[in-house]
């Protein structure tokens, strides 16, 4: 099989718009450093309030997408950063909610610039950056069993044995091992093909904001099995994985951990994402037959791949990211909405960055009007709220509005639950005496992290 040969410019797409480089690696490593710099002073700061003494951490190892070197740029610096703090046994609590309760108590302790307070959820503390970022410190403990030797246990649910580093010493043997290399000089491609299969695949899952696939350990676990390399052009090497990954979701949705080999699906949300994932590659897949076609010219391929990336590298025709905003009635004056978060519906707001960074999922925003366009006799406010994205739209079999819906009050306020992830709109129509005088749209990403 011959396809319409795009090897320089999907390269060129690598460098420029996906693969991560250098200069943002460090500034990622200079978030790490920070919020365990963070960590050890809070600790020190937090035991001095309880009239104790804590010990910080021992030691940390990288682990997921940035020691792999999968993690893609992203254009609102949304990057995940995961770390493991290991500690000696006796220096952190005995149970693994306690253990993760004060590595997050130590982490608010510290202060920082944080997007919402440090959470201890169950596979690790999180931190979310005011700009976008966030890490997730996994808590370990380092414990002593006969004659010297040590085992690692991570603070999950409950304590579990684990080794920290063992699925990117999977994945990068996987990656030396199997990427595809040609037996002549002038037939090989770049070496590492396998890892940059992975981080199209992953720039494809992340293409549309509004989707809700898999998370990064489930595609890349994929993209390693389904890896079908090409010695001589990457563009093959992509085509003919995402044509293996199809066919294997056509029989199964189920992935397991491929150092542990637990499942890594059972949950009802992931599994829903697999069957999301299954149906965005079987809608984008036709369209990336025409590059095996003999009269396929570059403009044809362009505009296929453009159906799996949704980029402006590969033509005009991109996507649009949630609801547009109504088109402006004649003598309708525009009126910017303001915009605050709070964790709870009428609780203490502060505005935010939100409209460039991301909200994080379950939170509630605050939408309020200038003071010059505050209550008066006559005067209404019809809220329109739009949502559009894969969760939304899995919602509305139990709830009739989860897509949208509109109400009129005299409140220049309104409230709303980022329930779900992806781009969403509130639209406000001020009306004087039955007669639309002012309107304004502002749009709110959800994410869920």
């Amino acid at each position: 099989m011959t396809i319409f040969n795009v090897h320089a410019d999907l390269n060129k797409f690598y460098e420029d718009h996906v693969r991560l480089g250098e200069d943002r690696r460090k500034v990622l490593a200079g978030y790490r450093d920070t919020c365990l710099g963070r960590l050890s002073e809070g600790l020190k700061k937090l035991g001095e309030t309880r009239a104790t003494k804590y010990r910080t951490f021992d030691r940390y190892l990288n682990q997921g997408s940035y020691p792999m070197r999968t993690l893609n740029q992203h254009p609102n610096d949304e990057y995940d950063i995961d770390v493991a703090v290991i500690f000696k046994k006796d220096d952190l609590p005995a149970t693994a909610l306690e253990a993760r309760k004060r590595v997050a108590d130590a982490l608010l302790e510290a202060g920082g610039n944080f997007r919402k307070d440090p959470e201890a959820r169950t596979n690790a503390v999180t931190v979310w950056y005011a700009d976008g970022a966030h890490v997730d410190l996994a808590v370990y403990r380092e414990v002593e069993e006969l004659f010297f030797v040590t085992k690692l246990e991570h603070a999950g649910a409950e304590w579990s044995e684990r080794d920290p580093q063992a699925v990117t010493d999977w994945f990068n043997k996987q990656v030396e091992e199997r990427s595809a290399s040609g037996l002549f000089l002038f037939d090989a491609v770049e070496p590492g093909q396998l890892r940059r299969v992975v981080r199209w695949f992953k720039a494809f899952a992340r293409s549309r904001t509004s989707w809700s696939l898999p998370g990064g350990m489930i595609l890349t676990a994929l993209a390693v099995e389904g890896y079908r390399g090409d010695s001589r052009r990457d563009d093959v090497a992509l085509y003919d994985t995402l044509k293996a990954i199809t066919s294997r979701l056509q029989w199964s949705l189920d992935v397991n951990n491929p150092v542990t080999s637990l499942p890594l699906t059972e949950k009802p949300q992931i599994k829903a994402e697999m069957k999301r994932l299954k149906e965005k590659l079987d809608y984008v897949m036709p369209f990336l037959e025409v590059i095996e076609r003999s009269d396929c010219t570059k403009e044809r391929a362009f505009r296929a791949w453009n159906k799996v990336f949704n980029h402006e590298f590969w033509g005009t025709d991109v996507e649009p990211e949630g609801p547009a905003p109504d088109a402006k009635a004649v003598g309708v004056v525009a009126v910017e909405i303001v915009a605050a978060i709070a964790k709870s519906k009428g609780g203490p707001a502060s505005i935010s960055k939100y409209n460039i960074v991301p909200l994080p999922k379950g939170r509630y925003i605050r939408f309020t009007l200038p003071p010059t366009w505050g209550p008066k006799a006559g005067r209404q406010y019809r809220w329109i709220v739009k949502n559009t994205g894969d969760e939304a739209r899995a919602a509305l079999a139990t709830d009739p509005k989860a897509l949208g819906y509109d109400f009129t009050s005299a409140d220049p306020e309104a409230w709303r639950h980022g329930a779900w992830k992806g781009p969403h709109t509130m639209t406000v129509e001020i009306i004087d005496d039955g007669r639309v005088v002012a309107r304004g749209t502002r749009k709110v990403r959800v994410t869920t992290w």
